[in-house]
């Protein structure tokens, strides 16, 4: 009896974590991190909801917000500014309020984890 309880209870935990994870979240967990194009810098820090598009301002952060989810693109805010990106293995194309046409971007790996810690 008190094993099938424990076993219960274990059951409950795990399921309610898998109940808090939603396609927001994923795809917040998939714009983390630091992003790099040719004349283009996007940081994003999933964890605390904050970003930056000012490489001569690395800490300058202003808020994230996934708005839309769909199977091709993640539409988020970065302050007062709308983005949409589609993302592939280790590339993101972006376009945005702020610019014209769309920004071809790739995953920088050297600082992969800094942003989230």
């Amino acid at each position: 009896m008190h094993a099938r309880v424990l076993f219960l209870g274990a059951a409950l935990i795990a399921g309610a974590q898998f109940a808090y994870a939603s396609p927001f979240s994923e795809a917040a967990g998939r714009l983390d991190g630091q992003w790099r194009g040719s004349d283009f810098v996007l940081r994003v820090d999933a964890k605390r909801a904050q970003a930056s598009i000012d490489p001569g301002r690395p800490f300058a952060w202003e808020h994230f917000l996934i708005k839309e989810v769909s199977a091709e693109e993640i539409v988020f805010t970065i302050g007062a500014e709308l983005f949409e990106a589609k993302v592939d293995a280790g590339t993101l194309t972006l376009t945005g309020t702020s610019f014209r046409g769309p920004r071809v971007l790739f995953r920088d790996t050297s600082l992969r984890g800094t942003t989230s810690d």
